[in-house]
């Protein structure tokens, strides 16, 4: 540091080093300010997209699946809870968001060559579509009361009642994976489902029961009165939720007080299951952010005030040579906004690989980076304006002045430290002395007195290794 102090082109490492080091921080700060910025949009977006059906006002009873309930005690609680005040809609089904009871089979369409396709199989009693409010795309939803082959069968394959076409509805996806390029082309079509032959009745939009990391599955969904086996009651309500969901245990503790109804709202299911973490990611990258942008800041200051004393002479030859206070402000200034650039190829490649684990993702758009960069670009040129513009401002005689003067006490204080004996140091002390009075160095009465003060970095240092070497008595 001493040596950078004293002569301006020497100790480039040590220099270059340092700027690296710092221009390295700021670069990470700025990365995770991107960084920040692009999960907490992506967090916010899996928490408000589109997921294919209603859930707000859904309430979910997951007890309603216990085998410690019989038929009887499970058609009281539906018959009650549908005329609970606030309920709106009520349906049971197997599957549910975030998990539920399911199986996987081949589908296979007749005619289609390769491997069939893998389909969730998921079982679903009244009004399920109407309440999760799902939008069909063709066809129509199961209507038991009118078509009595809406009702599945009792079983697949083997078990499957001999002879009977069973009616089914597919999602989307489940469509396109058996080679439908429109939903209307699917309708009416007879396909095999794990050894069953089954009809196409219709087709819906997919619902996202599962992650948002993950593809929706092909889902192909059969009626069964009561929901099938292991079925969950779901209640769209028409009210608050929350005290909706109060009348509703209050009711079931009535009716089967030895079961817990295990009552949640899916909003509430879903952050549970999918969203916490990256809620708590996105808390924890923001602090952070803030964390290493305030010492980024610190490492540019306390780079810039180094740079700006080193370069002390430099400037005041530009201002003798007619640089203007802007000119020397943007070659102070330039050098510590490099640092974004690096920072915006390290976020890119970053968020790039993080919002590749996402099916339902935003787009990386170059709106982040630009706001970020812009934002760094103020903090940076916030953080160094202040030793820049001083330095730029003042006049060239003084910050030459400034420059001899500090040269004279480092080497002054380094000559005594140095000297291989007292009559050496003396007359390298005299030297200096006669320099400064006879005009060499200028302003000797000011050297003195910042040689005296030691208030230059250079010299307190020089002063601190004269000290260790015993050398302080000569001065």
């Amino acid at each position: 540091m001493l040596a950078a102090a004293r002569t301006p082109g020497g100790d480039r490492a040590g220099a270059g080093l340092r700027k690296a080091l710092v221009v390295t921080q700021f670069g990470i700060a700025v990365a995770l300010m991107i960084g920040t910025a692009v999960l907490f949009v992506q967090t916010r977006h899996v928490q408000q997209a589109d997921i294919g059906f209603g859930r707000d006002g859904l309430i979910m009873l997951s007890g309603y699946g216990d085998a410690a309930l019989d038929a009887g005690q499970r058609a009281r609680l539906v018959d009650a809870m549908r005329k609970t005040r606030g309920v709106a809609g009520i349906t049971t089904s197997g599957v549910v968001p975030g998990g539920g009871t399911f199986a996987i089979a081949k589908m296979k369409r007749a005619g289609a060559i390769g491997e069939p396709p893998m389909i969730v199989q998921a079982t679903v009693g009244e009004q399920f579509f109407d309440t999760y409010r799902a939008r069909l795309l063709a066809g129509r939803i199961f209507d038991a009361d009118r078509f009595a082959l809406d009702v599945g069968n009792s079983g697949t394959g083997s078990t499957a009642v001999a002879g009977r076409v069973a009616n089914i509805v597919l999602n989307h996806t489940a469509a396109e994976r058996l080679g439908f390029e429109q939903a209307n082309e699917a309708i009416g079509q007879i396909v095999s489902l794990d050894g069953a032959t089954v009809r196409i009745v219709g087709v819906i939009a997919d619902m996202r029961f599962g992650t948002p990391r993950e593809p929706v599955e092909a889902f192909a969904y059969s009626y069964r009165p009561g929901g099938g086996y292991r079925a969950i009651v779901v209640i769209r309500t028409s009210a608050d939720p929350a005290t909706v969901l109060e009348r509703l245990e209050t009711t079931w503790r009535r009716i089967a007080p030895a079961v817990p109804p295990a009552a949640t709202t899916v909003d509430q299911k879903l952050y549970d299951s999918y969203y916490r973490q990256d809620v708590q990611r996105s808390r924890l990258f923001t602090a952070g952010a803030v964390l290493a942008v305030a010492i980024g800041c610190l490492g540019l200051y306390g780079l810039a005030a180094f740079d700006t004393m080193r370069r002390v002479k430099e400037i005041g030859i530009r201002k003798v040579l007619r640089a203007s206070t802007s000119d020397v402000m943007q070659l102070l200034l330039v050098q510590f906004l490099k640092p974004v650039l690096l920072a915006n190829v390290i976020a890119w490649f970053a968020m790039s690989h993080w919002l590749s684990g996402f099916d339902d993702r935003i787009g990386l758009s170059p709106g982040y980076f630009v706001g970020a960069s812009v934002l760094a670009l103020v903090i940076a040129a916030a953080t160094v304006a202040s030793q820049a513009w001083r330095v730029a401002r003042a006049e060239p005689a003084r910050a030459l002045r400034q420059f001899w003067e500090t040269q004279a006490c480092v080497f002054l204080v380094e000559g005594a430290w140095s000297a291989a004996s007292r009559q050496t140091a003396r007359a390298r002390s005299s030297t200096i002395r006669s320099s400064i009075d006879s005009g060499i160095a200028p302003a000797s009465s000011t050297s003195w007195k910042c040689f005296r003060s030691k208030r230059s970095p250079a010299i307190a240092l020089a002063f601190s290794r004269a000290r260790s070497q015993a050398a302080w008595p000569i001065l």
